[in-house]
């Protein structure tokens, strides 16, 4: 008699171990974890930026990112870990935009509103704060031949309570959990097939011949989330592609003061300290960034692009103008799923009964990840649990109308 589960779960990524611990520690099924890879975040987990922001376009998802902050900033309580790898750095998050001041002050009370904890500062206070910073928003011409002339702006908006986690920790913290639960992890088992039968899902085929029978399987592959689905024969109608982004790296000068996690305008950057203060890693938040479409996940550059770090590193030093031009700039590449339409993700089941999607994270992935797994933990068992968000398990249903968003790219 061949290996029976409950519920399978594809991809140990910082999603698929999100789902295996909120079913595991809220139910009795047998749920097993299959991750392709010889350790956890070996996919999109171990290249995320890790910043956790609430200021999204709709409130639904300005809530769910909201309940993954607070699961970050509670990490022990909310992992049941007594020492857990991953901690929360409060940096605050700080939107360099050109905005009109009733923008700001609206949103802030829109986020407000939601429990988020937001204010406008003059550029006055900016410096109070984070004096390296230049509060500059005219845009900089990166090809150096127009004269940039500084224009500082009115207010933006500080998200008080923003900041990063440590991703591979988190995700590796994540899996702890859900093996103390009971649950099964299996690591190097990539799965080949999934059996249906009579128009439903009863189990997966792995690489090594052997299989496991389950009346749901949970897609949580991350970039290999359509070769899964193909496999499942199910029809998603969502563009979902696997999409190559780069982060680049320098050394922070500590006596500069402080940084917050910050997104600025002027050259189209985002950025925060890292390894415990000692760099800064620095990426883009524009859409033209975020069209590089990878055929084989398994198979790209890893390496951050020369240019691309020319140019970013160009805007952190406009933006922090007392970065003194030394030391060695390096970088990576990862994948994030980009969901084509409306880049949201995807949640819920299929057209085949049995298959479940957890996809298209279009660069939300982290953020959204403990929450995400309680949505798709309370919708299979019925069971509510600590921590858990109020947000409609059907949010990112498939059959859902695309999200109105004003710009298709990591800041919808």
């Amino acid at each position: 008699m061949g290996e029976t589960a409950d519920v399978v779960v594809v991809g140990g990524g910082i999603v698929g171990a999100s789902i295996g611990y909120q079913l595991a520690r809220r139910s009795d099924l047998r749920v097993v974890v299959l991750e392709k890879g010889i350790g956890p975040a070996e996919g999109s987990t171990g290249s995320s930026s890790a910043v956790s922001r609430c200021r999204y376009t709709h409130r639904d998802v300005v809530r769910l990112a909201l309940h993954g902050q607070r699961a970050y900033r509670e990490w022990p309580a909310f992992t049941g870990l007594a020492d857990p790898a991953s901690r929360y750095v409060r940096t605050g998050v700080v939107w360099l935009f050109d905005e009109e001041p009733g923008k700001v002050d609206a949103d802030v009370a829109r986020l407000a509103a939601e429990g988020v904890a937001a204010a406008a500062v003059t550029p006055e206070q900016l410096a109070e704060r984070w004096p390296a910073l230049s509060p500059c928003v005219e845009p900089l011409d990166l090809t150096g031949e127009v004269d940039h002339e500084c224009r500082p702006f009115e207010r933006v908006l500080v998200e008080e309570d923003g900041g990063y986690a440590d991703p591979a920790g988190a995700n590796a913290d994540l899996l702890e959990a859900f093996r103390r639960e009971g649950g099964d992890l299996r690591l190097r088992a990539r799965v080949t097939g999934v059996r249906r039968e009579g128009g439903r899902v009863t189990g997966v085929d792995l690489a090594d011949g052997d299989g496991i029978d389950a009346g749901l399987v949970v897609n949580a592959a991350g970039p290999w989330c359509n070769q899964l689905s193909a496999l499942a024969g199910a029809s998603v109608r969502w563009t979902l592609h696997p999409t190559r982004i780069q982060v680049g790296y320098r050394d922070w000068d500590p006596a500069l003061g402080d940084l917050p996690t910050a997104a600025e305008i002027s050259s189209g950057t985002y950025f925060r300290l890292d390894a415990g203060g000692a760099r800064v890693l620095f990426g883009s938040i524009l859409p033209e960034d975020e069209e590089e479409l990878v055929a084989d996940p398994d198979d790209y550059n890893r390496a951050a692009d020369a240019s691309f770090r020319d140019v970013k590193v160009h805007g952190l030093h406009h933006r922090v103008p007392g970065l003194a031009y030394r030391g060695e700039v390096t970088g990576i590449a990862g994948l994030y799923t980009i969901n084509r339409e409306d880049v949201h993700p995807v949640v819920g089941p299929t057209d085949v009964e049995g298959f479940w999607v957890a996809n298209g994270f279009s660069g939300h992935g982290f953020k959204l990840a403990p929450m995400i797994g309680s949505l798709v933990a309370r919708a299979i068992t019925g069971v509510e649990a600590e921590y858990d968000t109020d947000v409609p398990t059907t949010l990112f249903a498939l059959d859902r109308q695309p999200f109105q968003v004003q710009t298709k790219a990591v800041l919808a």
